[in-house]
């Protein structure tokens, strides 16, 4: 089985000060990525943490049994033998592969695609209003860029196929709001 996660943002107290994610988030967090199997594959996209980087691998990521690729995102400044010496088996800046009949593009904020790109499924925007200043990645939003946001699955990863059947998309309501949003 294949799982998405993405923007897990360990050790960011600011999120919780701020009221974008409850107190116990990193818990919920773990222990819903905990579940996946050796037989597992987890597609994270991105932004791993904001500090303690050794601590939240040691903490949060060696210990998951899963396959682990990580698509690195805005705040994950390691290289990328640093992260697959601390418990990644593959790290890129963005992959493309076809996956249940779609050429999906994997990436931490939203691409620009061309149209043999049936998806870009990207993290980032989370579900709040603190992207909306970004109006550079807004512009390039269309009805095939699916964003990821932990804050709308209940701090649980998600089935690729569940994603893209069941049409999770926070970016296209979130989107038609951004565009029309006076920066």
């Amino acid at each position: 089985m294949i799982y998405l996660v993405s923007d897990t943002h360990f050790f960011h107290q600011a999120l919780v000060d701020r009221n974008f994610r409850p107190n116990e988030f990193e818990k919920k967090t773990f222990k819903n990525l905990s579940k996946l199997t050796e037989k597992d594959v987890l597609i994270h996209l991105g932004d791993i943490c904001m500090s303690k980087d050794q601590l939240a691998h040691d903490t949060y990521i060696k210990p998951l049994k899963c396959k682990k690729w990580l698509v690195r995102g805005n705040h994950d400044h390691k290289s990328n033998s640093w992260y697959l010496n601390n418990g990644w088996d593959f790290v890129c800046h963005k992959f493309s592969d076809t996956y249940f009949g779609k050429y999906i593009v994997f990436s931490h904020k939203p691409r620009q695609i061309g149209d043999k790109i049936d998806l870009n499924i990207h993290g980032h925007f989370h579900n709040s209003e603190h992207r909306w200043r970004e109006p550079e990645l807004l512009a390039r939003l269309t009805e095939r860029h699916k964003l990821f946001a932990l804050e709308e699955t209940n701090y649980q990863p998600v089935l690729l196929d569940t994603f893209i059947k069941k049409q999770y998309d926070y970016s296209q309501t979130d989107c038609k709001i951004y565009k029309n949003t006076k920066l």
